[in-house]
């Protein structure tokens, strides 16, 4: 059996310019992403809503401004993927227009409105908080770590995602392991071992709710060794019945659409057609 990896290339995690991290417009990765050869990618701006957590994430980028995140700012966001998805079909690309909302308690009513009014193709969940301090921001892990022993960050991240899945707002699960983004030089190697005996109620969960897991490669990016999720929670991911929603560079500029997808395509198998040799 031979799988044809070039027939369906498509990366389901982009942040344009609108998310307060990253550069680049839409037509921008747009380009970047014809220039590799994908055939479809889905824009997932940052989505961080959470009243009492970081300042700096509740804003979004909008003309070139950093502006207040609100529904009128996520509008700009998707009037402006929607007026490039015809242009950009003629040439052979699906743009796809998505989220990645960053999952607090008590966030559902709140987002569950914004999908009501945006009717997003792809809706990621994210934890990017414990106790509204961010976990993957360098500048907030050292009061993130030294607050939280490992195995309460791990309690605390596992449960929050499952909460999130539970919810049944999301079609995927975003960068699951992202605590090791920072984690690993701060915990060392045993935090790769930490989803051990957590993850089975948050597998079961995403089962249930039919909630995807992403194969995110800005891990290596990161300097680490493999994705998010490592191999080992994406073969208990597998054993627990729950399916690989897609391949998303999580680019945060132009160049980074599509990172590592050839060898990401090995991993996530069932996303790609197949042929008899």
């Amino acid at each position: 059996m031979v799988r044809n990896y070039d027939l369906a290339m498509a990366d389901y995690h982009i942040h344009p310019d609108f998310s307060v991290d990253a550069v680049g417009s839409i037509d921008d990765y747009c380009r970047a992403a014809l220039e590799k050869g994908l055939v479809e990618i889905c824009f997932t701006t940052h989505y961080d809503a959470n009243p009492t957590g970081s300042e700096g994430d509740r804003r979004m980028r909008v003309d070139g401004k950093i502006v207040p995140l609100s529904f009128d700012t996520v509008g700009r966001y998707v009037d402006t993927v929607n007026a490039v998805q015809g242009e950009y079909f003629a040439q052979g690309l699906e743009v796809r227009c998505g989220i990645e909302v960053g999952y607090y308690p008590g966030c559902e009513e709140h987002i569950r409105e914004l999908f009501q009014k945006f009717p997003f193709h792809y809706k990621l969940a994210a934890i990017h908080e414990i106790e509204d301090i961010c976990l993957c921001c360098q500048n907030q892990i050292e009061t993130c770590f030294s607050r939280f022993p490992m195995e309460e960050m791990a309690n605390q991240y596992f449960v929050l995602m499952e909460q999130a899945v539970e919810s049944r707002l999301f079609d995927a699960v975003a960068h699951f392991d992202v605590y090791k983004k920072y984690g690993l030089q701060y915990y060392g190697e045993e935090i790769l071992k930490v989803h051990r005996g957590r993850v089975e109620p948050v597998f079961a969960a995403m089962a249930r709710a039919e909630v995807g897991l992403e194969i995110n490669t800005s891990a290596l990016r990161k300097g680490h060794v493999e994705y998010y999720p490592t191999m080992e929670i994406v073969n208990l991911a597998r054993q627990a019945g729950v399916h690989i929603a897609a391949i998303g560079s999580d680019a945060h500029s132009p160049d980074e659409v599509g990172f590592d997808f050839e060898a990401a395509a090995g991993i996530a198998y069932e996303l790609f057609p197949y042929c008899d040799e």
